[in-house]
């Protein structure tokens, strides 16, 4: 739940920043929308919009008092107080009777049904009472009440709305900054990871921030760091591997000449009767040392060789248990005690490859000779468990030497031809006892 909650992190964030910057950004439309009337009226009273409603009715008195109402029809009116000058398209002009009772428009603007007012207007503002006007024309016969209304607020409101929307949508810059700002920073990532797929591996990965993006580009750094690591590790396994091969391929020539001139001497019959015996064991101590340089070779072939493919085949279970019956006789000639436990029937059958099976009891076996208590018995067991066969080999440690071989390979090539043949492996290590367990799935 807390790693869910961590890389929900910069959705959360912003969401939520876009959330208060819309609600910020619609109060501040909303208040400078209700000061969209208060703009106008400055704009007249300072003269930046032209609209003086006693000037024309001024205009219209001077010519209506030479005239007579009744008289006169409405176009006739119209024309002779020459109305339509006033008509910029936001002036409207009705006329009234003495009794207050309308008559007809002087001038009826367009803009009163537009699609300016209908849209940009906020709230009721087509006339305001600080621009309408009344007045009164005095003709020879009658007096005319005339009303004018300015819907000169029609010229600003499309400015004023967008000017508006634009400083509202201001409040969304530290939702856009934020955006760019991880933005900027992907752009430097993707820069780094790319200096990186060239094989450069020491160039570190920016880390900024905790969530989804930070967390990548730890993770990111992580496996630079992690593959940079693998890299040299492999390299000094295949120099220490070339080293190993070297030197053991040099130490092989030294036993495989003292062995050769022994077999010549004999074979020659230039050794007395006596010396026999003793060339004879100093062969086989160079053949065995031969052998335990063959099979370290062959141990750091399997851990440092790329393929696993290995020919498998089924293996009845007492066909190991034979093959580990020389070992453990060998064990008891060199004065450990053995015990076997089996705990299965020796008809189960388990899939692998026996060169296999008898490299790894060799080298156990050897492990078991080389640091083993021999006065303690070591204990071998083989039990089934959960459609497995399980084979555990548990034994005391020398107190004097409680080292194990500095490199382990022959457990790692134990390890390694174990997992080949889909079993598995574990090794249990105290400070006074040493267990290795094997897993093989039956068949």
């Amino acid at each position: 739940m807390d790693k869910r909650k961590r890389t929900e992190k910069m959705t959360v964030r912003l969401f939520g920043l876009l959330a208060i910057c819309g609600i910020l950004s619609i109060c501040c439309f909303r208040y400078l929308m209700q000061w969209q009337t208060w703009t106008y009226l400055e704009l007249v009273k300072r003269g930046y919009i032209d609209f003086d409603p006693k000037k024309i009715v001024a205009e219209m008195q001077e010519i209506a008092r030479n005239a007579t109402f009744g008289e006169i029809g409405k176009k006739e009116l119209k024309k002779l107080l020459d109305i339509d000058k006033y008509d910029d398209g936001y002036t409207s002009i009705l006329f009234y009777d003495e009794e207050g009772k309308f008559q007809f428009y002087g001038l009826e603007p367009a803009v009163w049904d537009s699609f300016v007012s209908d849209v940009f207007w906020y709230n009721d503002v087509g006339y305001y009472n600080e621009l309408d006007y009344k007045g009164e024309l005095e003709f020879q016969d009658t007096t005319e009440t005339v009303m004018l209304y300015s819907m000169h607020q029609a010229q600003i409101v499309v400015p004023y709305f967008l000017v508006a929307l634009g400083i509202s949508m201001l409040f969304f810059g530290p939702a856009v900054l934020y955006v760019w700002n991880r933005m900027r920073y992907v752009g430097k990532l993707k820069d780094e990871i790319l200096v990186m797929a060239n094989g450069d591996l020491e160039h570190p990965i920016t880390i900024k921030g905790k969530d989804e993006i930070g967390i990548l580009a730890r993770n990111l750094d992580e496996m630079r760091l992690a593959l940079d690591e693998n890299i040299c590790r492999e390299q000094e396994g295949q120099k220490a591997n070339h080293e190993l091969i070297s030197s053991i391929s040099h130490d092989l020539r030294t036993p495989m000449t003292t062995l050769y001139g022994y077999l010549e001497i004999m074979a020659q019959k230039k050794c007395p009767e006596k010396k026999k015996e003793e060339y004879i064991l100093r062969c086989i101590d160079k053949v065995e040392e031969i052998r335990t340089l063959s099979d370290k070779m062959f141990e750091y072939a399997l851990v440092y060789e790329k393929n696993e493919h290995v020919d498998l085949t089924e293996i009845f279970l007492w066909e190991l248990l034979e093959d580990m019956e020389g070992s453990q006789e060998f064990l008891r000639l060199k004065g450990f005690q053995v015990q076997v436990e089996c705990k299965v029937t020796q008809t189960v059958k388990v899939e692998g490859n026996r060169v296999f099976f008898q490299r790894i009891f060799n080298n156990l076996f050897s492990n078991i000779l080389k640091y083993g208590e021999k006065e303690q018995p070591v204990l071998i067991t083989t039990a089934a468990d959960r459609g497995s066969v399980e084979l555990v080999f548990l034994n005391k440690k020398r107190q004097q030497e409680k080292l194990v071989e500095s490199s382990q390979i022959g457990l790692k090539s134990v390890q390694k031809m174990v997992e080949l043949q889909g079993g598995s492996f574990f090794v249990a290590e105290e400070e006074e006892t040493f267990a290795v367990t094997l897993r093989m799935p039956l068949k």
